[in-house]
């Protein structure tokens, strides 16, 4: 059987499927490995939510060619959004593609591989790239390598929510949720396995069960998993504020497994934008839920994304961004230049933003949310916070490294340990002494 390097670009979404993917070949006896000039069969799962993201697959793409050269590599396979998205125009560009896959058919890589012949058309690449369904993938598992203090658990794929500026709609399909049962029993299997976090993750997490039978709710689907023996903690990602509602807001000011944290994409405060964005909540909406889980949630962190520079943003639209960010509501912050995607209905729209005036207004943004940060992890030298190690830094193998509740994996900094020891995938109590950008520095009690 081939040796076999799985490499993923993307999201936490993206590695799910890489994970389930890596499970599908294991379990047809294709051999991994890590290097992919090691590997006869090299297989990239890829991004294109925005063109960045579809600049680095390509750029990927094409520097794993060079391995069917000087290399082992005898068979190069893509799969995820870029096919999804370009389809036979990518093995039009890049001939060196033996194989692609869209988003829902990754499943069907290991018998492609091994029924394999060459063939000159590429077409015949492109050929298995279908409109998406994911009910074959909702049960396969997710192999999980260690270090394995966390995880993430996908709750649903596709998105119905068709924001002007967004092609996941187009890419992903439709929202569709995995059923109940089967989250419990993947949620189930990864505490096996040693996982100590779960973070839920979806195109809109609070959209979860709309499309199921009987149309359980986030809130169903938390309770049952915090019934889960041995569950460390609960981590929400992608929640849309239009449909945070009290029942999830009590929810979170009650379990305590549930992270002090929740993710909710804004995107803008100006009411203008947010209708030409194609959103579905108002700033006065926005305002209102902000300000309850505030009010409800003890020591709650708040990480938000926006987008400057969309068009037609005017200097009032900016300014009123501008004051809103400045009030303090968010403890973490991502902010984007608005990027005319091809395909997408804004990228249409009258009164483009000039480029430069774009990362003008980004700049500002991120001056004010740097401020507001400092401030709060500042305010955390002293405490006594519970951390979840995760293994050996990155930085120096003299140090352990783990993450409090308010810091989500690979996007908010890390806590660094400077003193005591701990297993990976143990919850410790520490007590902070120092912070540097978004990292902390904290000795185990």
């Amino acid at each position: 059987m081939f040796k076999t390097a799985v490499i993923n670009l993307g999201c936490p979404k993206n590695e799910v499927d890489a994970e389930k993917l890596v499970y599908l070949l294991l379990k047809a006896g294709f051999p991994l490995v890590t290097e992919p000039e090691a590997a006869e069969v090299i297989i990239v799962n890829t991004c294109a939510f925005i063109q960045p993201a579809v600049e680095e697959a390509v750029n990927t793409i094409l520097q794993l060619a060079a391995f069917k050269d000087s290399g082992l590599c005898r068979l190069l396979v893509v799969c995820g959004c870029l096919p999804q998205r370009y389809g036979v125009s990518l093995a039009q560009e890049i001939p060196e593609i033996d194989l692609l896959f869209g988003t829902a058919d990754f499943h069907k890589i290991p018998d492609a591989i091994k029924n394999f012949s060459p063939s000159p058309t590429s077409a015949h690449r492109a050929g298995l790239i279908t409109q998406p369904d994911y009910s074959y993938l909702h049960s396969v598992p997710q192999h999980i390598t260690p270090p394995n203090a966390y995880s993430y658990l996908k709750i649903s794929e596709g998105c119905n929510n068709c924001c002007s500026y967004c092609m996941i709609p187009f890419i992903k399909g439709p929202q569709q949720s995995v059923p109940l049962a089967t989250l419990l029993t993947q949620a189930r299997r990864m505490i096996a396995d040693g996982v100590c976090e779960i973070n839920l993750v979806a195109q809109d997490i609070t959209a979860y069960g709309n499309d199921l039978p009987g149309k359980p709710q986030l809130t169903e689907l938390l309770k049952n998993l915090l019934e889960i023996p041995f569950l460390g903690r609960l981590r929400l990602l992608y929640a849309y504020p239009h449909r945070i509602t009290p029942a999830l807001i009590d929810l979170l000011a009650r379990e305590k497994q549930l992270c002090n944290y929740i993710d909710i994409p804004i995107q803008h405060i100006s009411d203008p934008i947010l209708t030409a964005m194609g959103r579905h909540a108002r700033a006065e909406d926005i305002r209102y839920t902000l300000e309850t889980m505030k009010n409800r949630i003890p020591d709650l962190f708040l990480r938000s994304t926006v987008i400057v520079g969309f068009p037609g943003e005017s200097d009032d639209d900016f300014k009123k961004l501008q004051n809103f960010i400045n009030e303090g509501f968010f403890d973490y912050l991502g902010v984007f230049a608005y990027w005319p995607e091809e395909g997408s209905r804004a990228a249409q729209f009258s009164k483009q933003i000039p480029e430069a005036l774009k990362e003008e207004r980004l700049q500002a943004i991120l001056e004010i949310q740097q401020g507001l940060t400092e401030k709060r992890l500042q305010a955390e030298i002293g405490r006594t916070r519970e951390v979840l190690i995760e293994g050996l830094s990155q930085e120096s193998d003299l140090l352990l490294q783990g993450r409090t509740a308010f810091q989500a994996p690979e996007i908010d900094g890390v806590t660094y340990i400077t003193e005591g020891d701990a297993a990976p995938g143990t919850l410790v109590d520490v007590e902070i002494h120092d912070c540097h950008e978004f990292d902390l520095f904290a000795r185990i009690k």
